[in-house]
């Protein structure tokens, strides 16, 4: 009977605390500024900026501090909708430039998230710029011969001159690539069973999230954006056997199937993934 490749789950699991998770540095409370001249508006804003830090030293003392402050979310939202109005932004600006102003209570519960996300990052990798170093399965990947690192990779001479491509080519070109490279399987060591796929397929996903949080915290605005193209390569891989690799047991099916329909991953997924459906209720080795 087959049982999941050691090898493998080896390299895609995720790894155990190691280090100290204590900050080293404190961020700076941010400068107060005058911005809307109503007094009680900017004390609003800054109290904001303040908790937006995801910084642990100054969030108890921020929340204290809401508290003082006398003019409600909502009335402060619309003096400050009413001022970005009147210095030229847009709605698009101003709606995106008040979201969560009417809920500091949510803020300040984000806050808290952040901090313990950053905390866990910390405590995994040691510190936010080793975060965003290439693991292990990312330094494998780039170890092949079939590595394709080239933005421009597949153009033709006329697209290269012109300097662009429209999206119908950016997809043939993304499906010729995901041909070649193969999943990489010539350097990954490949699945046994979906198990092993789904493990791989939370790794990555774990990855990314701790890039995002280590992104934020090294002042990233948008924290990390995705994953190398060849990870997304090797991800569409990792789907093609969530429909062909049969499940070992019932009990495996029904667990995958379940991390299937929470993963959202159907959403762009051919006939909304009815091969994984189909994989998955049917018979089983046992």
């Amino acid at each position: 009977m087959r049982t999941d490749n050691n090898e493998h789950k080896a390299l895609f699991t995720i790894p155990t605390a190691a280090h100290s998770s204590a900050l080293v540095n404190v961020k700076p409370l941010p400068e107060q500024r005058r911005i809307t001249g109503h007094k009680q508006t900017d004390a609003y804003l800054w109290v904001l900026e303040v908790i937006h830090l995801n910084e642990p030293a100054h969030l108890d003392a921020a929340e204290a501090a809401l508290e003082k402050i006398k003019i409600s979310p909502k009335e402060a939202g619309e003096r400050y909708s009413r001022y970005l109005l009147a210095n030229g932004c847009d709605p698009f600006q101003i709606a995106f430039g008040t979201i969560g102003m009417n809920n500091p209570a949510n803020a300040i519960k984000s806050a808290r998230e952040n901090i313990k996300k950053a905390s866990e990052v910390r405590a995994t990798f040691g510190s936010y710029e080793s975060a965003m170093e290439d693991v292990e399965a990312e330094r494998v990947i780039k170890s092949s011969a079939k590595f394709i690192d080239d933005y421009d990779w597949g153009w033709t001479t006329e697209e290269l001159e012109a300097g662009h491509i429209d999206g119908g080519r950016m997809f043939e070109i993304d499906e010729q690539r995901r041909v070649m490279v193969d999943g990489y399987r010539d350097v990954l060591p490949e699945p046994h069973t979906l198990s092993d796929v789904v493990r791989e397929f939370i790794y990555w996903d774990w990855l990314y999230q701790v890039r995002h949080t280590a992104g934020r915290e090294l002042g990233h605005g948008y924290g990390y954006s995705e994953h190398h193209k060849s990870v997304c390569d090797r991800e569409r891989y990792l789907e093609k056997l969530l429909a062909t690799i049969k499940p070992l047991s019932r009990a495996e099916a029904v667990e995958v199937c379940r991390w299937f329909l929470a993963s959202g991953k159907d959403e762009y997924m051919e006939d909304k993934g009815a091969a994984v459906i189909l994989n998955l209720v049917g018979e089983c080795e046992e």
